[in-house]
């Protein structure tokens, strides 16, 4: 009858959508358990970031220090105070095999007297013991006069030189304009050795730490700075799933 075949219509036309719709259900589904595993994996890891000691552990690869688009740092000159030599890069200062601490700004110039290393910014004079710890750091009103130029010797007192004249210290603490600043000594760049450029590469070199780098594969910010989206789209799409599945176990049941 007429009723009997538009039923019929119906209920292939059904059939074909059901159809249809488990077949996109099942394709979507496998890709989001591939995305689950992903999450859970990852989230894991997070979870026992304690017990693995996520945070004491540094990864310095370049490549990963490029992606995340930190500078690496690659010194060819520095200064040569005593037996070791002093590099920096925009954010740290090395003496030999030390980072020293407490320092801001472009060095300007760094000498050895007496056991003692002193290096200077256009702002401040920095003094270090040779095992790197930071005793002093003149600027200010403490400085005879702004900006330094540069940093040298003058015999065995400290020379440093500004636009307004050459003075000289003792200790770094009381200074007195040069009578003459001949025989001052500036100290001056010098092209590092290959392995100290090599070692103070590797010192300088940049580094995250594993917790931050699984946060990131978390949430998907490492993939770039918009792939956070595509974490939200997946996720919309998760919800989709359950819908359509609740739906396919409605008409199926």
């Amino acid at each position: 009858s007429a009723g009997g075949g538009g039923c019929k219509f119906v209920h292939r036309e059904l059939g074909m959508n059901i159809h249809a719709v488990r077949r996109w259900h099942g394709l979507v589904g496998v890709g989001a358990v591939v995305f689950l595993l992903y999450l859970l994996l990852s989230g894991l890891i997070i979870n026992h970031g304690d017990a693995l000691k996520l945070d004491q552990k540094e990864v310095s690869s370049p490549w990963l220090m490029r992606w995340y688009g930190m500078h690496v740092a690659n010194p060819t000159q520095g200064y040569r105070m005593g037996g070791s030599y002093f590099v920096w890069d925009e954010n740290r200062w090395v003496l030999g095999d030390r980072l020293l601490s407490g320092n801001s700004g472009q060095p300007v110039g760094a000498i050895e007297i007496g056991g003692r290393n002193y290096v200077a910014t256009a702002t401040a004079l920095y003094v270090y013991q040779p095992d790197g710890r930071l005793i002093n750091k003149i600027e200010g009103r403490s400085l005879p006069a702004n900006p330094i130029l540069a940093l040298g010797r003058l015999g065995n007192n400290i020379a440093m030189q500004t636009p307004s004249a050459v003075f000289v210290s003792a200790n770094g603490q009381v200074w007195i304009r040069a009578a003459t600043p001949t025989g001052t000594i500036l100290a001056s760049l010098q092209e590092l050795p290959a392995e100290v450029e090599h070692r103070s590469a590797d010192i300088l070199a940049p580094s995250i730490s594993l917790q931050r780098i699984f946060l990131d594969i978390h949430s998907g910010r490492i993939f770039g700075r918009y792939a956070f989206l595509l974490v939200d789209l997946v996720s919309l799409v998760l919800l989709i799933l359950g819908v359509s599945g609740f739906w396919l176990y409605w008409k199926l049941r």
